[in-house]
């Protein structure tokens, strides 16, 4: 019996000592005033133990929050006879983060039961900021009049929707923007600059101090001019870009009313769309690696939940319809869980080609049965 006992204790120190797979969890960082979408902030773990550096991004402006995923720092290793520790809840792959270097941001753990916290957004708006789209129906905001949402007459947020479906949520939605969780109690529709620009700056400048930020202008622009927005998102990244250099000479990052008419100008000539697309999108069920591919557009080999559920919208034709593209999203979370096999927050493309079980399949017969 000793000598099966230490035998088992023996086991016990060796599995102890084997290398455990990498854990995380998600903090929501508010980004600190007076920093802007591409600048690196430094933030804590919600135990202050550790550091964290990432990049704040496109459409985050100061006071608002984003979510990152940072590694989890495991407690010390017991001895065999202390109590067993219990697992993480929901243990993820973790992602590397650069070294700390910047400002220093505050943070809060995100609600494991909601996947959100007190703060962030209902959804994740990257992709449809990305490519200058409607974030409720993913058409492309220059294709079509657009609007902002009102309470009590204020804008609640700088983001822009397609006129359309901003009407139809407030009808049908549950009083709250989709994005910031705001209350909302009416729809603005936005002047066309190209028609009338002071009212077209009255409505973009949120705060009525009569100058737009750097954020704030590229945002209104691709929401109404049919431009590169990943050109522009570029110059928005990059303070030193020689579009500030020539309409923010003074380096304030605000953009005078004065500067309007000459800067619009320039940038619908300078930063015209070539309208050249990337092609056809594959057929899902005679090319499923093809179709993965077409929607991997930063080829990280994983699509986050709001890439796949653009891909599926774009796919199906079901912008026009912000009903449809609402049933589409519900769909997509109801299901997620069940094809991230790894908790890894994404769809892997092993994930998404497994014969017969992974996500592609499923689509293929839905689309086939429905």
């Amino acid at each position: 019996a000793a000598a099966a006992e230490q035998q088992q204790q023996q086991q016990q120190q060796r599995t102890s000592l084997r290398p455990r797979a990498a854990m995380s969890m998600k903090l929501a960082v508010r980004v600190p005033a007076g920093m802007s979408p591409g600048q690196t902030v430094t933030f804590p773990s919600t135990s202050g133990g550790q550091m964290f550096t990432t990049v704040i991004p496109v459409g985050v402006e100061a006071g608002q929050t984003f979510v990152v995923e940072v590694p989890q720092q495991e407690p010390p290793p017991t001895p065999p006879p202390d109590v067993p520790m219990g697992l993480p809840v929901s243990p993820m792959r973790s992602r590397s983060l650069r070294a700390p270097r910047a400002p220093v941001a505050s943070t809060a753990p995100l609600d494991t039961a909601t996947g959100a916290s007190p703060v962030a957004p209902t959804w994740q708006d990257g992709q449809a900021l990305r490519h200058a789209e409607c974030p409720i129906c993913f058409e492309p905001l220059a294709s079509g009049p657009v609007g902002v949402f009102l309470a009590g007459g204020r804008r609640v947020s700088n983001h822009f929707f397609n006129l359309g479906a901003a009407q139809e949520w407030l009808r049908s939605g549950n009083g709250h923007c989709p994005l910031t969780r705001l209350p909302i109690s009416s729809v603005l529709a936005v002047p066309d600059l190209r028609a009338d620009l002071q009212a077209w700056w009255r409505v973009v400048d949120v705060n009525g101090d009569g100058r737009l930020s750097r954020h704030e202008l590229i945002e209104a622009l691709k929401a109404q001019l049919p431009i590169d927005a990943a050109k522009l998102d570029d110059a928005l990244a990059d303070p030193s870009h020689w579009l500030w250099e020539q309409w923010d000479k003074d380096r304030s990052g605000f953009i005078e009313r004065a500067e309007a008419p000459g800067l619009v100008a320039f940038v619908q000539q300078v930063f015209a769309s070539s309208g050249g697309g990337k092609g056809p999108i594959p057929d899902m069920a005679r090319d499923k690696l093809g179709w993965y591919n077409y929607w991997d557009e930063d080829n990280s080999g994983s699509l986050e939940k709001e890439e796949v559920v653009r891909a599926l919208v774009k796919t199906l034709g079901l912008s026009t319809s912000p009903t449809r593209v609402q049933q589409m999203r519900s769909t997509v979370d109801a299901i997620w869980a069940v094809f991230d096999a790894d908790g890894s927050e994404s769809i892997e493309r092993d994930e998404f080609l497994r014969p017969g079980e992974g996500l592609a399949d499923t689509i293929v017969a839905t689309m086939q049965h429905g």
